[in-house]
């Protein structure tokens, strides 16, 4: 009896110190990717705009369902559902919010910066926020904005290059 007594005491003080930590943890995290490429800032705009045909082009995108040119939902391939709103749209930012499956909400940013060559400097943003304590510690465990942010711009490099035309000489 004594020793139940413990076990159950040594696993609520554990559950109780994990969800400690996570609420010493920060809430929300940010990832800041930039890079230069060789595309205009329209042509890049026009590829992360083209929400339907992303799955295609992004691995980690199971299916896209768009609702409105301001609103849509990515399914991942892991079956998270994360809706997104456009929330601002210039020649040089576009700005969208979203809301995870997986209990996180936060903004991306893409800033787009014409360069002389006749290319493009883009600056992308994600913050995420996680509100629960146990979620900022799986968040820290299994994900990575700036690795997202990263491969995520990868990805969009590699599309708008292919859907650019060739300079014939």
């Amino acid at each position: 009896m004594k020793a139940a007594f413990w076990i159950i005491g040594g696993v609520a003080g554990l559950a109780a110190l994990v969800f400690l930590v996570g609420l010493l943890l920060p809430a929300t995290r940010t990832g800041q990717v930039d890079r230069l490429v060789e595309a205009t800032p329209a042509q890049l705009k026009a590829v992360i705009l083209d929400k339907a045909s992303q799955p295609k082009w992004r691995p980690d995108l199971a299916k896209v369902e768009v609702k409105s040119t301001t609103n849509w939902t990515e399914i991942t391939q892991r079956g998270e559902v994360i809706t997104f709103e456009l929330t601002a749209q210039t020649e040089e930012v576009l700005q969208m919010r979203f809301n995870s499956s997986y209990g996180y909400h936060g903004q991306w940013q893409g800033r787009f910066v014409a360069t002389l060559s006749g290319g493009t400097h883009i600056f992308v943003t994600e913050q995420a926020t996680t509100p629960s304590p146990i979620g900022r510690i799986i968040s820290r465990l299994f994900f990575d904005p700036k690795a997202f942010a990263n491969a995520y711009l990868d990805a969009l490099v590699r599309e708008t290059t292919r859907r650019s035309p060739r300079d014939p000489s």
